[in-house]
């Protein structure tokens, strides 16, 4: 809100000006005071300082605070009821049938008098001047000239107090300070527009990727951002005010003229500005027709290369990004070690990734951190979670026919995973024919779903699964060519009972993130953590998440003990309901079949070895091995 201080000639006008504030909610009065005018100057001066945005004054002390500030400036104007109410004292006072009365002031000061001879019987005097050391010339001259009585300022009427001669200060009442602070107000309100204006254009010339540099119709530099600072490679403070040919002394004059005299546009010609390759465009400024100066854009010719799609751009406006990077993963265990290990050569690669394991390992984590090592790690990392969407919309989402965005240049996911990475969680949830459309995209074709042709395409696919795929393909649900084009690099994500050194390190770095949300701030107890450790976590990392908020949420004391961390693990964690089958996958195709086979003969490991051809003591090692669940070892 706009700033505005009100300086008036004496403490009445304070007074009314103070009790018309309400009136006027939408400006900000930072002053009103009465000041001598000897004074008014310097105290607009340390206004201005102060962020004034706008002065309310009168007469004598606004033309002399015009001249020594930038501000604007409102000027009180006597209006006419109140000078002809002052004129009808006076005529009173004085006695007369028709007196003489000079009205001196400057000329900003009064409304039209025109008829008040007529209307108050009345012989009127002007003696308007236009400076202020011309009013006491003016207030001797009216007394020469016969004038009965005056009628001004402070200093016409000090010097009639010395004549000894009628006077009368001219007010400006309710009426004119009123209609000054309307004024006033619209001013503000242009202010207020310009300031908010001015602040949108100041963000996009400085939060743009290019160089931009106004001229005007000399070619002088008139305006400059911030990243052409930098690409000039001057301060900002020895740019303004001198010619663009001496800042670039290689752009072609021509090219120049072309666009300040002749009103004509340039595109996409190669500057070379302290050795770098510049991308440059002008473009003439036309006000009315009239050529008013030019805009030129500067972009590295390095810059382009990296952002040549509108695609790039708005995969930063939607978010797809990873987030996590193997410098963020928790590595105490050997296991994690090992497995990451193997998925940072595998980044390298750009042949597709599938990650098994169970729901809630990180899966999701672990694309994220072979994305932000690969060779794409500058580009989209788009995420889908197949299971969250019915067939034909997935389908439609992963080629097309989707609404990505209502101003996308493109529709489907896929499309905006190009030169990227497109994550499939729950990739076993795919359709038969979007698999195909898949192994496809997989082979640098994209099918489109619409009229177009198949066209190129380079997109570095990563799945994930938690359920055994092999067993998918025998039973004709999944594509067999894609599961071998899937699994080229596969990798296993152990559940959290695996990594067991991994769980204390994920509990202090999810009850870190709550802390900081809520507020509320925890510590565990050894118990609480010797408890963490010795838990199984069914629900894995997802669950542990889960857990730690609830814990920073429903604790009453800051010390978390067992017994607390026992009670919210009870309650949140689900029991089998009777006659409720538990799934368990294997990534390793003989733990598919041995927990085939317990379930088969119902637990019995004799009947299990003589079908595996095995002594029970080896089928037992199978068991350890691949950490067949109890619930099948019977």
């Amino acid at each position: 809100m706009a700033k505005v201080a009100v300086l008036v000639p004496n403490q009445e006008m304070s007074t009314i000006a103070k009790s018309l504030t309400g009136e006027f909610p939408s400006i900000s009065l930072m002053a009103i005071e009465s000041i001598q005018t000897d004074q008014a100057v310097r105290r607009a001066g340390e206004l201005e300082q102060q962020g004034c945005d706008l002065i309310v004054a009168r007469g004598v002390q606004a033309r002399a605070i015009k001249r020594s500030v930038k501000l604007p400036l409102v000027e009180i104007s006597v209006s006419q009821q109140e000078l002809a109410s002052v004129v009808l004292e006076l005529k009173e006072e004085l006695g007369l049938p028709c007196p003489r009365i000079g009205l001196i002031g400057l000329s900003n000061m009064f409304s039209d008098t025109s008829q008040f001879d007529r209307l108050f019987g009345i012989d009127l005097d002007l003696y308007m001047v236009e400076q202020n050391d011309e009013l006491a010339a003016a207030a001797v001259r009216a007394f020469s000239d016969g004038c009965n009585a005056v009628i001004g300022g402070d200093i016409v009427c000090e010097n009639a107090r010395r004549e000894k001669l009628p006077y009368k200060f001219i007010p400006s009442g309710v009426e004119s300070l009123r209609n000054a602070l309307t004024v006033a107000a619209r001013v503000a309100y242009a202010i207020d527009l310009e300031k908010r204006n001015s602040a949108e254009i100041n963000a996009l010339l400085n939060y743009t990727f290019s160089g931009i540099v106004k001229v005007d119709r000399e070619g002088i530099i008139r305006r400059v951002n911030r990243i052409s600072y930098n690409l000039l490679e001057h301060p900002a403070d020895t740019l303004l005010g001198r010619p663009i040919s001496e800042i670039l002394p290689n752009l072609n004059q021509n090219v120049l003229d072309n666009a300040l005299i002749g009103g004509q546009e340039a595109y996409a010609f190669v500057l070379d500005i302290n050795h770098k390759a510049v991308v440059v465009n002008i473009a003439p400024i036309l006000v009315d027709s009239q050529i008013e100066g030019a805009v030129l854009t500067f972009q590295e010719g390095q810059r382009l290369i990296e952002m040549d799609s509108e695609m790039r751009r708005e995969l930063y406006q939607r978010g797809f990004v990873a987030r996590y990077s193997f410098e963020n993963m928790i590595c105490e265990s050997p296991e994690t070690r090992s497995m990451l290990d193997l998925a940072k050569r595998i980044s390298k690669f750009s042949a597709p990734v599938l990650l098994t394991g169970e729901t809630g390992s990180g899966k999701n984590i672990l694309a994220q951190c072979i994305h932000n090592e690969s060779l794409v790690h500058n580009n989209a990392f788009v995420t889908i979670d197949c299971s969250a969407w019915l067939p034909e919309t997935l389908d439609n989402m992963l080629f097309g026919n989707y609404t990505v965005r209502k101003d996308s240049t493109v529709d489907s996911y896929a499309e905006m995973a190009q030169d990227g990475t497109l994550y499939l969680s729950h990739v076993e949830m795919l359709p038969p024919e979007t698999q195909y459309k898949l192994l496809c995209l997989i082979r640098g074709r994209f099918l489109h779903n619409g009229p177009s042709r198949p066209v190129a395409a380079n997109v570095r696919v990563i799945a994930s699964s938690a359920v055994n795929l092999i067993s998918r393909v025998e039973k004709g649900e999944f594509r067999s060519d894609l599961y071998y084009a899937l699994s080229v690099l596969s990798l296993e994500v152990l559940p959290l009972r695996r990594r067991r050194a991994d769980i204390l390190g994920w509990t202090e770095l999810y009850l870190d993130d709550w802390q900081e949300k809520y507020k509320r701030y925890v510590h565990l107890t050894q118990g609480a953590r010797d408890y963490l450790l010795d838990y199984e976590w069914p629900g894995n990392l997802d669950q542990l998440c889960s857990v730690c908020e609830r814990l920073v949420l429903l604790t009453r004391k800051r010390n978390i003990d067992e017994v607390f961390l026992r009670q919210q693990l009870e309650q949140v964690t689900p029991r089998m309901l009777p006659g409720t089958e538990q799934i368990v996958l294997y990534k390793d195709q003989k733990a598919v079949e041995i927990a085939a086979l317990l379930k088969k003969y119902h637990g019995n490991r004799q009947k299990i070895a003589d079908e595996l051809g095995v002594s029970k003591t080896t089928l037992w090692r199978y068991l350890k091995k691949f950490d067949i669940k109890p619930e099948y070892n019977c």
